[in-house]
Parts: C-alpha cells; sequence; structure tokens
C-alpha cells in the first residue's frame, strides 16, 4: 500500500468515526423523547403533618408509542452551575434535605401515545417531626428498553423529570452572603464583563432579585445589568456572569451588585471600581496635536515681508513706470 493510499484510508477512517460518535450523541440526547411539565414544581410550602397534591404532566414527544416508568428520587446539587445529581437510597438516608420519602405519585407506569399528554397527581405526605426549611426531590420519567451500555460498561439511563421544591415552616434561617464579585481592573475598551458568586446559608433554597448598576467618574449611570433568577439550594455557591456590552468607555466607574432574596427582604451587596482608558488612540491623538503645534511655529516663523514694506515696493514701481514714460 503506497503511502498516499494509506492517508487516504486513515482520513475516511477518521471522517467515518466522527460522523458515528456524532450519530450517538444525538441518539443519547433524543432517546427519551419526553417532556416533563413544570420541569420545576416550585412554591410547595407545606406545615409539619400536612397534606398537599399538585397535577404535574409528561408528554411524548417522540412519533412512537412509549410506556414509561415513575420514580422519585432525592438529589443535591453541588457545583456553581446548580446542577442536580440524583442520589441512591442508601445515600438519601442522611441527606437533611431529601423528601422523596414524602412523595406518591398516582401511577408509576404510564402508556404514552405519540404526542400525547397526560395528568399526574403529586401527593406530599409531610412527616409530623419534619425539620422547617427545604426538602428536594425530582419526579423522573424513564422509557422502558431505553438503556444503553457507557464506556465503563454500565447501564446508562435517559430521563427527564420535573425537580420538587418543598418549604416546611417552621424557624428557618435564611441568610447568604457575596463570596466573590469581580471584574478586570483595567481595560483599553469595553465590553467589561463581571463574575459574582453568591453563597446560601440558609435552610431553604434562595432565589436573589437584583442587577449590577454601574456609574461613570460623574455619578452618572451608565448601565444596569439584571441578574439570571435562579435558585441557589442551601449552603450551596451559584455563579452569576453578565457583561457591560459597551465599547467605548473612559474614565473610572463604579458596579454596585445589589439583589434581594428571602421572605423577610434580605439584601446582597458589593462594590468594585475599574478603569477603562484607551490609552493607545490617547497617544495617538497627542502625537497628532503636538505635530499640529510644531507646524504651527514653523509657518509663524517663516521669512514674510510686512504689509508697509510691499506697499513701499509697489510705489518705487509706479514711481519708475511714471519716469520712464516721461523719458519717451
Amino acid at each position: 500500500m503506497t503511502p498516499a493510499t494509506k492517508k487516504t484510508l486513515k482520513t475516511f477512517l477518521l471522517a467515518l468515526g466522527f460522523l458515528l460518535l456524532n450519530s450517538h450523541s444525538v441518539l443519547g440526547q433524543t432517546a427519551s423523547g419526553l417532556t416533563a411539565i413544570p420541569p420545576r414544581l416550585e412554591s410547595l410550602d407545606v406545615k409539619p403533618g400536612e397534606v398537599k397534591s399538585r397535577q404535574i404532566k409528561v408528554r411524548n414527544d417522540s412519533a412512537a408509542e412509549r410506556f414509561i416508568s415513575v420514580k422519585v428520587k432525592d438529589f443535591i446539587v453541588t457545583n456553581d452551575l446548580g446542577t442536580p445529581i440524583q442520589l441512591e437510597d442508601s445515600q438519601a438516608k442522611d441527606n437533611r434535605w431529601s423528601a422523596s420519602s414524602w412523595i406518591q405519585i398516582s401511577q408509576t407506569r404510564l402508556r404514552l401515545k405519540p404526542g400525547e399528554t397526560k395528568s399526574l397527581t403529586l401527593t406530599v405526605v409531610t412527616p409530623d417531626n419534619a425539620l422547617p426549611g427545604g426538602h428536594y426531590a425530582m419526579v423522573l420519567y424513564t422509557p422502558d428498553n431505553s438503556g444503553t451500555i457507557s464506556g465503563t460498561g454500565s447501564s446508562v439511563e435517559p430521563n427527564v423529570g420535573s425537580l420538587v421544591y418543598i418549604t416546611v415552616a417552621g424557624k428557618i434561617t435564611e441568610n447568604a452572603i457575596v463570596k466573590e464579585f469581580t471584574a478586570p481592573s483595567f481595560l483599553e475598551f469595553g465590553p467589561v464583563d463581571f463574575k459574582t458568586i453568591v453563597r446560601n446559608l440558609s435552610d431553604t433554597h434562595i432565589k436573589p432579585v437584583g442587577s449590577i448598576n454601574i456609574q461613570n467618574w460623574l455619578g452618572t449611570k451608565t448601565a444596569s445589568l439584571p441578574l439570571t433568577e435562579t435558585n441557589i439550594f442551601p449552603y450551596t455557591n451559584r455563579d452569576f456572569t453578565n457583561t457591560l456590552d459597551k465599547k467605548w468607555l473612559f474614565g473610572r466607574y463604579k458596579a454596585q451588585f445589589l439583589a434581594a432574596y428571602g421572605t423577610n427582604g434580605q439584601t446582597l451587596n458589593a462594590v468594585l471600581f475599574f478603569w477603562v482608558i484607551p490609552w493607545r488612540l490617547l497617544i495617538l491623538i497627542l502625537a497628532l496635536i503636538i505635530v499640529l503645534i510644531l507646524l504651527s511655529l514653523l509657518l509663524k516663523k517663516s521669512p514674510g515681508q510686512p504689509k508697509t514694506k510691499i506697499d513701499q515696493l509697489q510705489k518705487e514701481l509706479t514711481d519708475l513706470k511714471d519716469k520712464y514714460k516721461d523719458k519717451k
């Protein structure tokens, strides 16, 4: 086999592998073909010993009939992006925030035709000794025979679900801090990127509502950047990113992070300062000004005849002409 043939074969195999990998990725994203309605069931406030029910739905968006298993699992959030991580039953026993054992679903097996939506009743039976604060679970919908084999050899079941947020009434601690509020301290031009990390020290989830307000060195409002409204789970951090999308800025700016959270209107506050100086542009403008000044000085110093001297020369020229005429 010639080197050229080997190269062609290698290119073909790489392209084939790329297509297969992408096909697997697409299948993994669409394997369930289900939609949970709503994706989050919030504001479910209960008292110890109280029973409450809510309606939830699941829709089959695929072109095939689906047989679905319905399960309730606990979850936790460990990263700064708010990604829920499902817990196994053995892990949930020591989880202070768990609520899966409180939840009953009207049906645990469903048959859905293509495009069909079915309603389920979710009932929360709150224990008499339930701790005040937030408790969380997820309702998972898993199509039968939808498991795939991962690279480690374990079975991976694509599923969708609704996150359930339960708040038990009682003495609840609500506290949060701004752990980090940063932006570049010096820039030549915009835009300016802000990063904020809020840590929730409450017994329940919070949803800060607010903005980053920016003022220039004259105290004039430059912009107000709203925060993305998102839940922060107890004793976890959450990242917020905002961008002041302006190129032409000049001087010293003040940025203030201000948000409210909790049932009593607690506030989060942080301030930073940053400079935006287009220094290369300023150097260019300064150089042009210096050049113009030098040119002006050179022109002023160039030899020139005063107006009176010119008038005198013109008179002498006229006299010579007259004298010349007289001689003729």
